[in-house]
């Protein structure tokens, strides 16, 4: 188990997945590392994003993964973590407290999803703690496998810690991204690049998610 950790956020990745800690960086700021992609516009604060996923992630990604989503094999699974602005805490939509550390395969649905992919399956849960609001969004490249795909998911959330500094509160925190062994179902997605845009407000929680920085 490797530990990733930035931005008051740590996450375990078990053997056979790829992950990363990061904030895009705000108007003239520099940023930690090429994977944190291009700066907000002026005037826009960003907060912090989580990608963990048994392929390999190409950098620039959108926050919800858009790119890399259609590389998901039937074994495979994309787990996203996205921090909205401290204010959302208090919204109806993130009223769930806690960011879960179990999902059931009864949770996924084809019906949640950024973009229909057949075959694939997501959940999608808006929620609060530590003060921060945050949108869980896991695909999973099989629905029909969920049952085997599913605890893979729980092994990632169970290794999840989240404190009350958010990342603007930390924005001198390095990202990180780091690799454990390569999964069996690997497929190595096609390189992207993602427009420099930033967080908007989240969507209803009944629909899939609109990712803020979209890859084209």
């Amino acid at each position: 188990m490797t530990d990733l950790s930035a931005h008051g956020i740590t996450v375990g990745l078990p053997t056979g997945w790829e992950g990363r800690v990061f904030r895009r960086p705000s108007a003239g700021e520099v940023s930690a590392s090429a994977a944190d992609g291009p700066p907000a516009p002026s005037g826009e604060v960003t907060y912090a994003v989580v990608h963990v996923a048994t392929i390999p992630l190409p950098p620039d990604l959108g926050d919800f993964g858009s790119a890399a989503v259609p590389d998901l094999g039937p074994n495979d699974a994309f787990v996203m973590l996205v921090e909205f602005a401290p204010d959302q805490v208090t919204q109806p939509l993130f009223a769930r407290s806690g960011v879960p550390r179990s999902l059931k395969a009864d949770d996924f649905s084809p019906q949640v999803m950024q973009r229909r992919i057949e075959g694939q399956a997501g959940c999608q849960i808006f929620c609060n703690e530590a003060g921060r609001a945050f949108c869980l969004y896991v695909v999973i490249g099989a629905f029909r496998t969920r049952d085997r795909t599913v605890p893979r998911v729980n092994e990632v959330l169970a290794g999840l810690d989240i404190d009350g500094a958010g990342a603007s509160a930390a924005s001198s925190a390095p990202s990180t991204t780091s690799t454990t062994a390569p999964a069996p179902s690997t497929t190595v997605p096609s390189p992207t690049t993602a427009p420099p845009t930033s967080s908007v407000a989240p969507p209803p929680s009944t629909t899939a998610p609109t990712d803020p920085n979209p890859a084209p």
